[in-house]
């Protein structure tokens, strides 16, 4: 046992004598290297490592002069194989002690090889598990249980004495005496700490219920009985025998209250079995009754969960309108390429971009009207699928211009209606076509078609990697469900 602490032993030793020798690591920063007192002992083993060629084990030198670029690569590459080594030598040491911590506390249950001990009076039965080898046979593990000492002559005795007191005591725990019993018996089955058991035998069936209940209703006058019991002793058994005196169950006000009223509904119900109500008795004797109803909390709790249900309206519809936003965000920006293609295509035709924006409005509105007229019983459902906001915008802009306002300024109230940086950019653009002419306008919309298309492009594939995200935990569900359904048939066909 004693041998696991020679390797802790010696790397202490080793720590100590060498971190006298060389005090260079003492600078070092404690939170990066709290096992600095080690590093002396680990560079003598890094330098042993060092000569065989073998120090890019601990790090790459080009990563650590990147991590530590106010060191010299030779001495982060030092530290770090320290503090490699170190951390190696402290689990190591850790190990070694925890191993002779737990021999240490772990007891030892052969003695002589061939005995076991038992558990001393009271301890109870004990289960072992053993390896037996024979000449005849394999080893195979075994499970031994062995019982709990056996008392015999006057610790017998003394066993016996006080399993009749502890009976003695805790028999009547709701009566004063055994002279006065009116309440259940505490019918014990096995006394503590010990192995006796206690067995109560149907002689007292006939004033005493097999819970322990005395069957004292009826009686008028005290009786006297012998209460028995068998105590078993591993094969040693014995009889308890107790004179009691059993009394009439004691009757409170309450108890002779409750028999009246009892009684008193039932008469009530009895001469009302005819008539259309049930009238409930007002008086008891000489205790007068009120009737009332329970009290029913269903209307403060609806009043309370409407309003809870108000409070989180207002939330709700805030988180509503964010997500329409990102939505017609979304959709604004799907659309985008498509408007600016349209557009370079119309005015490469030879459109004036006034013409090309009215072109678009046209066709938009043209087959806008096509679809709702063809669907017209689903209107609702086709106007989410129809109604493309960029479009919409650019309605809006085109009705401005029909109505006199400056191509400029529409095209910038465009961009700022949109909130969108590329409908911005695309106004900004068209305002700047019209200040200082067309020149190099389709060059510059052809590029940005291109860019708007990749754009997108993009956009679909992050939200395909999204929606494979948020289903690898159904996939694996699945996974799960279907090993369960193989495997567990294949188990349960075993036979253990």
């Amino acid at each position: 046992m004693y041998f696991l602490l020679v390797i802790p032993i010696l790397i202490v030793i080793g720590a100590l004598y060498c971190y006298r020798k060389d005090a260079s690591f003492n600078g070092l920063d404690r939170d990066e290297h709290p096992l600095f007192m080690m590093y002396p002992l680990a560079a003598v083993i890094y330098d042993l490592i060092c000569k065989q060629k073998k120090e890019e084990v601990f790090g790459n030198t080009d990563v650590l002069r990147e991590i530590y670029v106010d060191e010299q690569p030779a001495v982060s590459q030092r530290k770090q194989g320290c503090k490699c080594i170190a951390s190696i030598l402290a689990v190591i040491g850790l190990t070694f002690l925890v191993c002779f911590a737990y021999v240490s506390s772990r007891e030892s249950v052969l003695y002589e090889k061939n005995c076991i001990k038992r558990n001393e009076a009271g301890g109870g039965t004990a289960d072992y598990s053993l390896v037996m080898e024979s000449d005849l046979s394999d080893s195979r593990e075994m499970k031994i249980r062995v019982s709990e000492r056996e008392l015999t002559g006057e610790k017998l005795e003394k066993l016996k004495a006080d399993a009749q007191d502890y009976l003695d005591r805790y028999l009547f725990p709701k009566n004063e005496s055994a002279e006065c019993v009116r309440g259940k018996l505490n019918l014990i089955s096995a006394i503590p700490g010990t192995s006796v058991s206690v067995r109560w035998p149907d002689d007292n069936s006939w004033f005493l219920s097999t819970d322990g209940t005395i069957k004292n209703k009826d009686y008028e006058e005290p009786v006297s009985a012998a209460l028995h019991a068998e105590l078993t002793y591993f094969d040693e058994t014995w009889e308890y025998e107790r004179e009691i005196m059993i009394y009439p169950p004691l009757v409170s006000e309450t108890d002779i209250f409750n028999e009246k009223l009892d009684k008193a509904l039932s008469e009530a119900d009895e001469k009302s079995r005819t008539d259309e109500y049930y009238e409930l008795p007002v008086k008891v004797g000489d205790n007068e009754i009120s009737w009332n109803e329970e009290k029913d909390n269903t209307l403060n709790i609806i009043l309370f969960l409407g309003f809870v249900a108000a409070g989180i309206v207002l939330p709700a519809m805030k988180q509503d309108i964010k997500k329409k936003q990102k939505l017609r965000t979304e959709q604004m920006m799907q659309d985008y390429p498509d408007i600016i293609s349209k557009f370079v295509m119309l005015i490469t035709a030879g459109m004036t971009c006034r013409g090309a924006w009215n072109k678009i409005c046209s066709d938009y509105l043209k087959k806008k009207e096509r679809e709702e007229n063809g669907t017209s019983a689903r209107s609702g459902k086709k106007r989410k699928k129809n109604f493309r906001y960029a479009y919409e915008e650019m309605l809006i802009s085109d009705r401005e211009m029909q109505l006199g306002i400056p191509e400029i300024k529409v095209y910038e109230r465009f961009g700022t209606r949109c909130s969108v940086a590329a409908y911005n950019r695309f106004g900004t653009l068209l305002g700047r076509n019209i200040k200082r002419g067309s020149a190099g306008i389709i060059d510059i919309l052809e590029s940005e078609s291109k860019e708007s298309f990749a754009e997108r492009r993009e956009n679909v594939r992050k939200k395909g990697e999204e929606t494979g995200t948020k289903l690898l935990l159904p996939m694996f569900g699945m996974l799960i469900l279907v090993i369960a359904i193989v495997v567990v048939p294949a188990f349960s066909s075993f036979n253990f």
